[in-house]
């Protein structure tokens, strides 16, 4: 079969939650192209029809296509939870119109089981899953900060999942909040989170020594990937250079 045509990193125009140019249709159609390719070659059924393009992209289909990972080790999110959940992604859609795309990405949120020490989880093993712990819910704001920093690591896996960040066999670093074993994907993912979430307190008062944490978090993020660039391909590069720019 015909390897699937990769365009240029920089027609995405910027970076999901950065960038309110930001390319978020055409990063769909090429990772709902990617999946379709993936599914060919395992000889399962699909088309590229606009009534079946849809079903690329939900979560249920990822997990089917990218199963060699271990079970998602969470369990349904309870009602109310999951009515909490949507709360604070309409109040996202209401304080950053432009985002609404962002957040209307279909993700299943489920609650963390067994608790493994973070608040929130998500991972590439596991495509458009984020995890929850209890805690997560201690308070809206707490909620909302967890949200947004998972649903920023899932559409930078949708760009990793087309443009590859990292070399084959990276190195390991540790992260400046002293996360052990992270590949420089994860470092650039780290200081992704942190540049979205100084967007979100940006506006709201109080909140100054909260962002100058996540600056100071951000910088030391690239510092890692600067020392890392070895292993970071051109693309990772280039988002690394985007990102230093929010710090």
């Amino acid at each position: 079969m015909t390897a699937l045509r990769v365009p240029e990193l920089s027609g995405l125009r910027g970076m999901p939650f950065l960038d309110e140019g930001f390319q978020w249709r055409r990063l769909l159609s090429m990772a709902a192209a990617a999946r379709l390719w993936v599914a060919r070659e395992r000889g399962m059924p699909g088309t590229a029809t606009p009534a079946d393009a849809g079903r690329w992209l939900e979560p249920g289909t990822a997990a089917q296509l990218y199963d060699a990972a271990p079970p998602v080790p969470a369990l349904p999110l309870p009602p109310g939870d999951l009515e909490r959940v949507r709360e604070v992604l309409a109040g996202l859609r209401e304080r950053f119109p432009w985002w609404e795309p962002l957040t209307l990405l279909p993700v299943e949120f489920m609650l963390m089981d067994p608790e493994i020490g973070s608040m929130s989880a998500s991972s590439r093993d596991w495509p458009q899953r984020v995890l929850l712990d209890t805690r997560t819910f201690a308070t809206a704001e707490e909620l909302r900060e967890h949200v947004l920093h998972e649903l920023a690591h899932q559409w930078l896996y949708f760009i990793e999942d087309i443009w590859p960040l990292e070399g084959p066999q990276p190195g390991r670093v540790t992260l400046p909040s002293g996360t052990p074993n992270r590949r420089p994907a994860e470092v650039l993912g780290a200081a992704h989170v942190a540049a979205v979430l100084i967007r979100l307190y940006a506006t709201e008062p109080g909140t100054g020594e909260r962002r100058e944490r996540l600056a100071g978090y951000g910088r030391g993020c690239i510092a890692l990937a600067g020392e890392a660039a070895a292993d970071l391909t051109n693309d990772g590069r280039a988002i690394a250079q985007r990102l230093k720019e929010e710090f």
